[in-house]
């Protein structure tokens, strides 16, 4: 009985009674930035968030235009203005702000005591771009860097094909110059020229392609080339939907006191990161993605684990071959790079499917001594 008297006596507000009050919390509170023109691009309203985000008093905005406040794109905001307008449609779009920044704008067909206006929401989106962007330029370095690594194994073999048999020519030369006799000496040895010469161009295309510039292997602390990985990729995986709406928990298992690793520091780091951005995509609608290092005998293991829906015994056979993808825009090239770099560190990575879901990529570091 009392509880129901001290909730009688709450004053109740409603949205019936007070919606100039609940307006003005809105407008006041909304972590956006707000705005409304009319039919020929003057401001008629902005929110206290865009004029303290730009310093510009309110006063100077109201009847003025974007080729006025902002000369260098104010046409450019214009002419979204104009698309609204004429359609009568919303538009998304992501528009290039001041000092680098990036806004999400909603801009919609408004009518106001029965003219045409233009009313907007924006939303900075810069640390979203930002990692995005990072994402991006990561994905091309990994794919570029095994593209011409995957280019330069089929040319090494090529022209290790090319270099026996042109060997094979060579001798077959020097048997025919004692048989030829004097007629056929000068012809013999020029053609023996010849072909020596295309051997030893063979050669240096060979030792050309195997000299490939690349990081020594260092003595690395395999915890800080994880949490490295992690933080180049860690906005993408945690804090953004994936592409059914779905969310990524990454979840770290490192013991303290790892004996450190053989390891190429920069190349390790991608292959960590991509195979987390990997772990992600298995799980469109979301799930727990994990790491998980433990010691064995000579090695350092380090798994990658997620809860999607498995590896098919067809393509756990062969996805770590250069161009092989199930993706439709995939390249080929993530996993080959991995497998790559852990055979020239000395070390092993696998795949194997989980019970009962999901599955692991398992790296194996040799312990440096």
């Amino acid at each position: 009985m009392e509880r129901e008297e001290e909730i009688a006596s709450k004053p109740q507000l409603t949205v019936t009674d007070d919606s100039e009050h609940f307006s003005s919390l809105l407008m006041g509170n909304l972590p956006a930035r707000m705005w409304i023109k009319d039919a020929v691009g003057r401001y008629v309203f902005v929110n206290s968030r865009l004029t303290s985000e730009l310093g510009i008093e309110q006063e100077k905005w109201i009847g003025a235009r974007d080729e006025e406040l902002f000369p260098a794109v104010g046409r450019v905001y214009w002419r979204k203005d104009q698309q609204v307008l004429s359609s009568g449609d919303p538009l998304v779009s992501t528009d290039q702000v001041e000092r680098g920044k990036s806004l999400f704008v909603v801009r919609f067909p408004l009518t106001i005591d029965g003219k045409d206006h233009v009313g907007a929401v924006g939303v900075e989106t810069t640390e979203q771009m930002t990692a995005l962007i990072g994402f991006f330029h990561l994905r091309d370095e990994l794919f570029r860097n095994e593209r011409l690594r995957a280019i330069g194994e089929m040319a090494s073999g090529l022209a290790h094909d090319l270099r026996n048999i042109l060997n094979s020519g060579s001798l077959r030369l020097n048997i025919l110059r004692t048989k030829a006799g004097a007629a056929f000496a000068d012809d013999v040895d020029a053609l023996a020229r010849t072909v020596n010469a295309a051997a030893e161009r063979v050669r240096g295309l060979q030792e050309f392609v195997n000299e490939r510039p690349q990081e020594n292997l260092e003595s690395c602390d395999l915890a800080i080339l994880i949490a490295e990985a992690v933080e180049m990729v860690d906005y993408l995986i945690q804090k953004t939907p994936t592409v059914k709406g779905g969310a990524v928990k990454l979840e770290l298992d490192i013991p303290p006191l790892l004996p450190k690793v053989w390891a190429f520091p920069n190349q390790v780091k991608h292959v960590i990161a991509n195979l987390l951005i990997n772990g992600r995509e298995a799980m469109p609608d979301g799930g727990n993605l994990s790491i998980e290092t433990r010691l064995l005998a000579n090695t350092v293991e380090v798994s990658i684990r997620d809860e999607g829906t498995g590896i098919s015994e067809d393509v756990l056979s062969r996805m770590f071959e250069p161009f092989f993808t199930t993706k439709d825009l995939g390249t080929g090239l993530g996993l080959s790079m991995a497998r790559d770099v852990m055979t020239r560190l000395k070390g092993r990575i696998r795949a194997e499917n989980l019970s009962p879901a999901g599955a692991a990529i398992i790296l194996n570091f040799p312990i440096a001594e």
